[in-house]
């Protein structure tokens, strides 16, 4: 009896072995925390090289990580989702990911930008917009190498602290204002009369007989003030797998 069962137990491990060795894999993509993960293999290994040091270079100023993934097909996910996949166990929680999809359909291609952590607030809708913007040649003409290196740059660029364009003139109109309210409290002290506001005072005394006399009320003054509309400054997010990310991609 003891010996059955240790045949009957052995089999039964055997079975499940070899059940669990028919499962299907996960799609969900991996990337062991890599920086470059060509998939795809649509960059040379000296490019993928290159990118891996530029990009680790750039995110350690940001404190985040800087990710390029590419691959041949989505394994039925969206192009969102499947980058959004990427980010989870993989890497620092503050990360901002490039999905290149190249399925040999020109047009129909996939390309997405994902943003985790704290890189949702510093790259907002409007920033997204610009990258993809400063990607999307390069994708068309197939340079996935002008490609990711554009995205790596402006992506540290948005980052940054700087001065947006505006703020420059913003500055001249702030001092002109400035200038222009001085200038006219120097000069309110420079006189030495005031007008008034009756016509009694401008009257030589002795010199007119009123008999009657009414105040009419001639003109009136009404002031508009424009009521701005609210308007969103962050980056619109949404979840995956439980945890919340930004992001924006397309057709190439």
């Amino acid at each position: 009896m003891t010996m059955t069962k240790r045949v009957c137990s052995l089999l039964f491990a055997v079975m499940l072995l070899m059940a669990i060795a028919v499962l299907p894999a996960s799609a969900e993509p991996t990337s062991d925390g890599r920086l470059v993960v060509d998939n795809g293999s649509l960059l040379t290994d000296a490019q993928v090289n290159e990118l891996t040091a530029l990009a680790r270079e750039q995110g350690d100023k940001q404190n985040c990580d800087i990710i390029i993934y590419t691959t041949t097909s989505l394994d039925g996910y969206s192009a969102q989702t499947y980058a959004d996949y990427c980010h989870i166990s993989n890497y620092n929680n503050n990360s901002v990911l490039l999905l290149i999809c190249d399925n040999g359909e020109p047009g129909n291609r996939d390309y997405h930008i994902s943003t985790h952590g704290d890189c949702i607030n510093k790259l907002k809708d409007s920033e997204l917009e610009e990258i993809k913007d400063a990607i999307l040649p390069y994708l068309k003409k197939g340079d996935y190498y002008g490609a990711s290196k554009e995205f790596i740059n402006k992506s540290v660029y948005y980052m940054s602290p700087h001065l947006k364009w505006y703020m420059l003139p913003l500055a001249i109109l702030i001092g002109f204002v400035l200038a222009m309210i001085i200038m006219f409290a120097l000069r309110s002290k420079l006189k030495t009369v005031a007008m008034q506001r009756g016509a009694a005072n401008y009257i030589r005394s002795g010199s007119m007989n009123v008999t009657q006399s009414r105040d009419t009320y001639l003109y009136s003054t009404i002031s508009k003030t424009k009521r701005e509309k609210s308007s969103s400054s962050g980056s619109s997010t949404h979840s995956t797998g439980g945890s919340s990310f930004g992001g924006s991609g397309g057709k190439f």
